[in-house]
């Protein structure tokens, strides 16, 4: 098992999917994916809940519905990633704005309707096949082409910014978006042609 998917609320997967029920059973078909019904998705969940839930060693990615977690199972959750370095995508339908982080392990945190879109599947699919760079993949079609131009302006700004917390700052914000972009150079100000390739070769591909 490579993704331990835990939705409490089939129903909303039926809603949400692009072609509900379809989509649904072509879910729960994916080899490599575990997708708990019922009683047995909310037993796993009441045993994360109380920190006792033991992990597939073969898990790389588990997907939540972040309402059925309390406080306490969030953190024995989030705890057993970061050791293993295992990626955590939560989705709930209170949550308005998408965080991305990838220190100590990569971590996603999105809105019920933006996480069940028609990148759902095609996503899980790549992430199985071993063909997925980043969580990111499933929030933008075009999110490295956002990275990279977002990089492109720290780097001028870095040169412009006199003052050092501020630089600092920046320079921050670009050392997390490398580490996101996953690329074979540094994303610096010495590579700039290096990004500018990039972009224009994703604008070609569009």
């Amino acid at each position: 098992m490579k993704i331990l998917f835990l939705e409490d609320r089939p129903s909303r997967q039926i809603q949400f999917l692009p072609h509900g029920e379809k989509d649904v059973e072509k879910l729960s078909a994916l080899e490599g994916v575990f997708m708990p019904k019922s009683k047995d998705c909310r037993d796993i969940i009441g045993q994360i809940n109380q920190a006792s839930y033991i992990f597939d060693t073969q898990t790389e990615l588990i997907i939540v519905h972040k309402s059925s977690l309390i406080t306490e199972g969030l953190q024995y959750l989030s705890e057993f990633c970061e050791q293993n370095e295992v990626k955590l995508i939560c989705f709930s339908g209170g949550i308005s704005q998408l965080i991305y982080t990838n220190e100590g392990f990569e971590f996603m945190n999105m809105n019920s309707v933006d996480f069940y879109s028609e990148r759902l599947i095609p996503f899980i699919e790549r992430f199985v096949a071993g063909e997925s760079e980043t969580l990111l993949e499933l929030a933008s079609d075009n999110f490295k082409l956002s990275y990279l131009l977002t990089a492109r302006q720290l780097i001028g700004s870095i040169e412009l910014e006199q003052d050092g917390d501020a630089k600092f700052n920046l320079q921050e914000k670009l050392n997390a978006i490398s580490k996101v972009l996953n690329l074979e150079f540094e994303v610096k100000r010495e590579n700039l042609e290096r990004i500018n390739s990039e972009v224009k070769k994703i604008i070609i591909q569009a």
